[in-house]
């Protein structure tokens, strides 16, 4: 049995590899089509959203393969063209959190309570 699990160890090993670049597809393409409903999608060129729609269909040619570098070579593109929407849906959802406020009033979380963000350091004699 002990022998049998190192027969097979490597074919695990590239099964697991392949189903975890499908799972990373998928949550990628879900991704993608959350994003194409995102105001940010129209500020794309034509060029830009004609390249995702082509690195989308590579992905979705090879994600039932089972070839993990065929599925990994097509997300690292596919994420690589939808960068810059990333880009602008990140610019759209800060701009919107701030929307109205300034430095002043912008709610930016725990931190330094002095005005300055560098604190004097605290040297231990």
């Amino acid at each position: 049995m002990i022998l049998d699990s190192f027969d097979n160890a490597e074919e695990d090993f590239r099964r697991r590899q392949v189903i975890e670049a499908r799972n990373e597809a998928e949550t990628m393409l879900t991704a993608l089509e959350k994003g194409r409903k995102n105001p940010a999608w129209e500020q794309l060129s034509s060029q830009e959203r004609s390249n995702i729609g082509k690195f989308e269909t590579a992905l979705r040619a090879v994600v039932k393969a089972d070839d993990y570098q065929a599925i990994r070579t097509a997300i690292d593109a596919l994420n690589q063209g939808t960068m810059h929407l990333a880009e602008l849906m990140m610019e759209s959802a800060v701009g919107t959190a701030l929307k109205g406020q300034n430095m002043d009033t912008a709610d930016v979380g725990e931190g330094p309570e002095s005005p300055h963000p560098i604190a004097q350091a605290e040297i231990e004699r």
